[in-house]
């Protein structure tokens, strides 16, 4: 598959050289033309930078970004194959939604028949297609992020940028909206790239995932990869809920604090945590751990057991509500622990 975007070892520093603050060191990726990726971390990360950097609002302090092959360092953001839809959506309330959509059309000098058939070409590909004469501000919020979209989209870019895009709808609003963006990605083939710090939405949406932290990419793959291969604790901490065990691997297996034993899924030596997912764990009496039950939490779907495991405090298990709500076990309890040895990803310290 070819590159859409190709970022070769960026830095962008603000304030003073070597005293101000570096948003990202030495950032290198390379974006698929045609995919839907994620930039994912935590606040302060450095992901909406690097999305400023692509779209031209701000020039790197070091590096190279390349638009399917051709360096964009010199281009003014008007003149680089890209648009951008911002969490604010933008759309001018004064406007109707046909305007909106046509202004870009419009400043490109296109004949008016040919704006006015994208507009409803685009209203189409939105499911708004009876909306064009109502003003934009009359809209409900994933109305208006429909039409955002539309705009965006109607000239044509090779790359969207989306920017936190889905953060002010309701919970259900932006569970339909992921939906909707990922079908029009398929459907206009356009290479999206979406900046989140919403880890379910980044596994739901993403082809591909690079998770940042402290202005650095610390992992790329799918969905898949990054949940069930993290590279590192950080990865694994923001990706899903993941259990931590200190543990002592040896010949032996792993061996826990208090002299638990668990087999280790490969060959180690020496000091390593433990990642384990809390669905991948089981209740079972003849399992090889043992905890101490600290609280039940019910979450609809799930209910959630903490314990005291080793030690230390906090290992939840997850277990599904099958037969209905009601919990089988209750604080103060000694509840043995089955783990798979396929659940266990040895971190090395």
């Amino acid at each position: 598959m070819s590159s859409a975007i190709g970022i070769e070892r960026i830095c962008m520093e603000f304030g003073e050289p070597g005293q101000g603050v570096r948003a990202l060191d030495d950032v290198s990726l390379d974006i698929r033309a045609n995919e839907f990726f994620t930039l994912l971390g935590p606040s302060g990360c450095g992901k909406t930078t690097l999305l400023r950097l692509i779209a031209g609002f701000e020039q790197p302090s070091a590096g190279t970004i390349r638009l399917y092959g051709e360096a964009m360092q010199d281009l003014p953001p008007f003149r680089r194959p890209v648009n951008t839809v911002f969490q604010s959506y933008a759309l001018f309330p004064h406007m109707s939604v046909a305007q909106n959509i046509a202004f870009g059309l419009e400043m490109r000098g296109l004949p008016r028949a040919e704006i006015d058939a994208t507009v409803q070409r685009m209203l189409a590909l939105v499911k708004l297609p009876d909306v064009g004469r109502r003003r934009a501000d009359q809209l409900s919020g994933g109305q208006q992020q429909r039409i955002a979209l539309a705009r965006a989209l109607a000239n044509q870019p090779k790359v969207l940028l989306l920017d936190e895009s889905l953060s002010a709808l309701d919970q259900k609003l932006r569970k339909d909206m992921q939906m909707e963006l990922k079908r029009l990605q398929h459907e206009t083939g356009i290479t999206f790239i979406f900046v989140t710090h919403d880890q379910e939405e980044a596994l739901t949406m993403s082809d591909r995932i690079a998770v940042m932290d402290k202005g650095r990419v610390l992992q790329v793959g799918t969905p898949s990869e990054i949940y069930e291969s993290p590279v590192n604790r950080t990865v694994a901490a923001f990706i899903g809920e993941t259990n931590f065990l200190a543990a002592d691997a040896a010949d032996a297996g792993l061996r826990l604090g208090d002299g638990q034993v668990l087999q280790a899924p490969t060959p180690l030596r020496g000091a390593v945590t433990l990642a384990i997912r809390p669905e991948r764990v089981h209740l079972d009496p003849a399992g090889e751990l043992e905890g101490v039950v600290e609280d039940v939490v019910y979450v609809g779907t799930d209910t959630v057991y903490h314990l005291n495991v080793a030690g230390q405090g906090g290992f939840r298990v997850r277990r599904q509500n099958h037969d209905g709500a009601v919990a089988a076990h209750a604080p103060g309890e000694r509840l043995r622990l089955r783990v798979p040895t396929a659940a266990i990803r040895v971190l090395a310290e």
